[in-house]
């Protein structure tokens, strides 16, 4: 079997109300799902992703806080930072919107010629949205008003 690309990506982190309230109320992802964590039932495992929760978009978390797991430490062989794509000429849009929430959002070398910007969630996840036109076909236009200006 040949690999077409990511199914989806997980990562852990804190409080479950905060985690819930940036990826789908200041981001705009949709909760696609929620379950627990089969090994620890107290934890819950969130699913987000675009409208139709369509594979290569699902970002999971399990949201650990209050469950005696140490703050990770970044090292060699983890994923230090998720990039996300915005349609082109919206990164503006996200920096106010994040700052407008007290998100520090820096801005990035281009990424291939693509503008970028740079964050954190409140775990310390941290992110980069990046700008490209041969992505905006795959906007979810159901949260255009979080997802920024349509072009």
């Amino acid at each position: 079997m040949q690999l077409t690309g990511i199914h989806h990506l997980t990562a852990i982190s804190a409080k479950p109300r905060e985690n819930l309230a940036f990826y789908t109320g200041l981001l705009g992802m949709r909760l696609v799902k929620k379950t627990v964590n089969f090994d620890n039932h107290n934890v819950y495992h969130f699913y987000y992703g675009n409208e139709l929760g369509e594979p290569g978009t699902i970002w999971t978390t399990f949201p650990y806080a209050g469950y005696g797991v140490r703050v990770g430490a970044k090292g060699a062989g983890q994923v230090v930072t998720t990039c996300l794509s915005v349609p082109t000429g919206s990164l503006e849009f996200w920096r106010h919107r994040l700052s407008e929430k007290g998100v520090v959002t820096s801005d990035l070398e281009a990424h291939f010629g693509e503008p970028a910007i740079g964050f954190s969630d409140p775990s310390g996840l941290r992110f980069e949205l990046i700008a490209k036109l041969s992505d905006i076909a795959n906007v979810w236009f159901g949260l255009s008003s979080v997802l920024g200006p349509r072009l």
